[in-house]
Order: C-alpha cells, then sequence, then structure tokens
C-alpha cells in the first residue's frame, strides 16, 4: 500500500476501489492514510463492531481541544445542534422526539405521497422513444421532490431546480476531504436552506399542517418538542442527504442491472424480486468509497496489531464491508436472488439510519415504475467524462438510455 500519498484520494482508485479494498481486507484492514492521518477500517466484522460500539465517538466533541462552531452562521448552528454532536442519553431523546414524524399515519401519508412523486416523473418517460437521461429525468428530481413532499417544503418560486441544486451543494460540505471551493458552495447553500426552513418552521408553529414539520412540533411526546433549529437541522439532513444519496443509490442500481442483464431479466420476469435487488444493489455498489461512517478513539486500543491512539479519527467502510467474503458468498458477483441483510449500507445499532426504509421504499417504487417504461434492449451508454469527484465521492453526471422500441 501507498506510504507516502493518499491511497482513498487517488483518482484511479475512488473510480474502482474494490481490488484495492479487498487488499486492505486480507492485508491490512485496520489501514492508516499517512496523507490525511485517518485509519481505515474495512472488514465487515469491524465496521458493524465499531458503528454500535458507544466508547467511540460521532465527533471530536468529546475532546478538550474541540472548538465550539461560530453559532451566528446557519453552518455553526446546524453543526452544534447535529446528531452526531449528543451523548448517548441525548440521542436517545433526540431519537424518541424524531418518531413523532414517523408515526403509523405518516408512514402511510409518506408511501401515497412517494408514489405520487414518482408516478409525476415516470409518465413522461412511457411516451419517450429517444435518447434519456436517466438522472436528470428520473433519479435526480424524485428523491428532492419526495423530502419536499413530506417535509411540508414549498419548492422555491418558479424555480424547483434550485431546490435541488442546494441539495446537491450542501452535502458537498460533508463529503469527506471535499476542497475548500466545494465546502464553501455547499456552507452557502445551506445557508439558504436553512433561512428557508426555519420560515417554514414558525409558520408551522402556527398553523399546524398534514406534513414532517407539523408532525415534529405538535405531536405529543414524553418529551418537549423540537427546538426550531433542530427541527433545521433534521430537514435540511433529509434534504440533503437523504435525497442526494438516493439520487446515487438509483443511478447505481440502474447501473449493476443494465451492466447485468441477466439479473435485470430476473426481475422483469419475477417482480416479487424488486426489493430484493434494491437491496443487493446497495450492497453491490452504493457510492463506492463515499459512504464511510466517521468515529474518533475515546481511548488508546489496538485492532489487528496496530495501535490506534485517543483522539485519532477513523472512518468505517460499509463498501469494503459489503464485499466481505466472510459474510457474502462470491460478494463480488452482483445477484437479485441473494439475501442482503448484512449489508451495512444504512449502518448499525443506535445511529442504524432513520431514513433507510423510506430510500429503499423510494427506490423500489422507481424500480417498479421503470419496469414500465425501460424497454428490454433498452441499453445504458457510457463515456469517460460521466463522472465527477468531490472528495472520496464520485458522482454521475448523466444516465443516458435510449428507449426507442
Amino acid at each position: 500500500m501507498p506510504t507516502s500519498e493518499s491511497l482513498l484520494l487517488d483518482p484511479a482508485f475512488v473510480r474502482d476501489p474494490h481490488a484495492g479494498l479487498e487488499r486492505l481486507r486480507e492485508e491490512e484492514p485496520a489501514y492508516h492514510d499517512p496523507h490525511l492521518g485517518w485509519w481505515f477500517i474495512t472488514r465487515h466484522e469491524d465496521v458493524k463492531r465499531m458503528l454500535a460500539d458507544p466508547n467511540l465517538a460521532k465527533s471530536r466533541n468529546v475532546f478538550e481541544d474541540y472548538v465550539d462552531p461560530d453559532p451566528s452562521t446557519f453552518a455553526g448552528r446546524f453543526d452544534g445542534s447535529s446528531v452526531l454532536n449528543k451523548n448517548p442519553d441525548s440521542h436517545r431523546i433526540w431519537r424518541s422526539r424524531v418518531a413523532a414524524g414517523f408515526t403509523p399515519r405518516a408512514v402511510r401519508r409518506m408511501e401515497r405521497q412517494v408514489r405520487e412523486v414518482v408516478e409525476q416523473f415516470a409518465a413522461p418517460l412511457r411516451e419517450e422513444r429517444g435518447r434519456v437521461d436517466l438522472l436528470r429525468a428520473f433519479a435526480d428530481p424524485i428523491p428532492n421532490t419526495v423530502i419536499a413532499r413530506i417535509a411540508g417544503i414549498p419548492p422555491f418560486p418558479g424555480d424547483e431546480s434550485r431546490f435541488r441544486a442546494l441539495a446537491q451543494d450542501i452535502l458537498r460540505r460533508y463529503v469527506f476531504f471535499a476542497d475548500e471551493e466545494n465546502v464553501a458552495r455547499g456552507t452557502a447553500a445551506l445557508e439558504e436552506m436553512a433561512e428557508w426552513i426555519l420560515k417554514l418552521t414558525a409558520e408551522r408553529r402556527q398553523e399546524r399542517n398534514d406534513d414532517l414539520v407539523s408532525d415534529l412540533i405538535h405531536n405529543e411526546t414524553e418529551h418537549p418538542p423540537m427546538s426550531d433549529d433542530e427541527i433545521m437541522v433534521f430537514v435540511s439532513s433529509l434534504i440533503s442527504a437523504g435525497s442526494e444519496t438516493t439520487t446515487l443509490g438509483a443511478c447505481h442500481m440502474f447501473r449493476h442491472l443494465f451492466d447485468h442483464p441477466d439479473q435485470f431479466a430476473l426481475v422483469r420476469r419475477d417482480p416479487t424480486l424488486i426489493p430484493n435487488a434494491v437491496r443487493e444493489a446497495l450492497r453491490y455498489d452504493f457510492g463506492s468509497l463515499a459512504a464511510v461512517t466517521p468515529r474518533y478513539a475515546t481511548e488508546d486500543f489496538e485492532l489487528h496489531g496496530k495501535t490506534i491512539r485517543r483522539g485519532d479519527p477513523i472512518m468505517l467502510s460499509p463498501a469494503s464491508a459489503n464485499r466481505d467474503a466472510s459474510v457474502f458468498d462470491d460478494p463480488h458477483r452482483f445477484d437479485v436472488t441473494r439475501d442482503a441483510r448484512e449489508a451495512l449500507t444504512f449502518g448499525n445499532g443506535a445511529h442504524y439510519c432513520l431514513g433507510a426504509n423510506l430510500a429503499m421504499q423510494e427506490l423500489s417504487f422507481m424500480l417498479e415504475a421503470a419496469l414500465e417504461f425501460l424497454p428490454e434492449d433498452a441499453v445504458l451508454e457510457s463515456g469517460g467524462d460521466d463522472w465527477e469527484q468531490v472528495g472520496i465521492m464520485r458522482r454521475p453526471l448523466r444516465l443516458i438510455v435510449d428507449l426507442r422500441r
């Protein structure tokens, strides 16, 4: 492995990391990147255990040298109110308060909203007879529109595309090792989005509506309702991470199915395989390196012969864990019939992703609709300039499919 330059930022590694990840699992499962100063953990057993380890901090705020974010900016308030900065007791209370927005009634409302949004963007594609960018026309707008509909946030007047751009830019601020330009773009987008959400929150405190923000404010729990800043952080997180990561999940799902036509044919013949195909696509490759989870050592400990010191930053890699041969037979094979429930795409333990069920629902409905407008002989076009690298994230720029029948 490289000793002086960053393996994790190597464009070749970001583009196709799985051979390198396999080497790390076998030869150096606790890898220290000397350029970045982070530990990188790759084996399924370690990643699963450490995701749920209460002795690993989720944020640096537990250390003496931590400096509170500037509360005069929305970005500072966002970071200061982040769930990652809460201790275990505060985190349990936070989850119970957030649960007010996910009652059975709210979940049924969300399912209806997801189906309506998917149909809104699928209907025009059933009439298409030429080349279509599946990212621009389908995978990109649906998750963002879903989150907006669920939260009760109206689009910017006359410019719904601006809403999606903000969500995408906010995520750039939190991608590991993004450059200063992308961080600045994300910070500016967060300032704009936060002001908008706080305005909506104030309106919902005065008049309840049938949406998530209203539920978070008005549903009774054993704890006081969420503050404006906590709602701003939660909804901003849903908008940025929830929409953009689901877009990436959809892109990879369709790419894997096109790349494995035999598996695509299985799903066409048996649509009951759709949920399983979604889980397998997320296991097989979901944003590759970008889907890492940060932790910080609160004490010295040994792992695979290496000493990780108190305060050391650690990246846990579900992308690597999901290809671990000790858990998944023939892990580099894409198999829509596989039992992929041990995949760690959505985390493990107390911080298991709150939006996991929503993301699975969106992706399942999207695939179900796509089976109607994608002809069986449709081919995905590819090109060398179809991707953008931001830090360790690799994002597709287009997904061109020919819908001529």
